[in-house]
């Protein structure tokens, strides 16, 4: 079972050193670990950790860590980042991880929508999230190249739609 518990020094520290192979390697946290703490510890930022176990498999952010310039969030909602362990990417987990970040993020927020933004690149997260009743609501351009693409996907889920 999957649990989420605030992030720690300890939790973001651990993180922020993890590295992922190309292409995912875009999502290498790109500050020192002193800067990730105070980053992801920022109480706007929302961090939680996940659990499996007891071992930390992910973290994930709620609010505007995880937007991404150029992305239209006008709309109500709540925006969910997630990153997953390196060593846990690929193995089949991701709709257990995903679904815990949400029925988490719809009791802590009680928000109209949930909302996350992804590398159109990323065919494996874009894959993971729709599987769990998020759709595609946008797309929209960015100047940074991400997987091969300046491209982002907006998708949402509302509580009323099911999981």
């Amino acid at each position: 079972m999957i649990e989420l518990r605030p992030a720690t020094d300890q939790d973001v520290r651990e993180f922020a050193a993890w590295h992922y192979d190309p292409p995912y390697d875009v999502y290498d946290i790109d500050m020192t670990s002193d800067e990730a703490v105070v980053y992801f510890l920022e109480p706007g930022t929302h961090c939680h950790t996940l659990f499996d176990g007891g071992v930390m498999v992910g973290y994930c952010t709620f609010g505007h860590d995880a937007q991404v310039p150029g992305g239209n969030y006008d709309a109500d909602g709540i925006d969910i980042g997630l990153g997953v362990k390196p060593e846990q990417t690929g193995a089949g987990e991701g709709n257990r991880f995903v679904a815990a970040v949400v029925a988490y993020a719809l009791v802590a927020f009680d928000p109209p929508q949930l909302r996350v933004t992804i590398a159109a690149g990323n065919i494996r997260a874009l894959r993971v999230w729709s599987s769990v009743g998020f759709s595609e609501v946008s797309r929209f351009a960015t100047t940074r190249d991400i997987m091969g693409s300046g491209e982002f996907a907006i998708l949402t889920l509302t509580p009323t739609d099911p999981p």
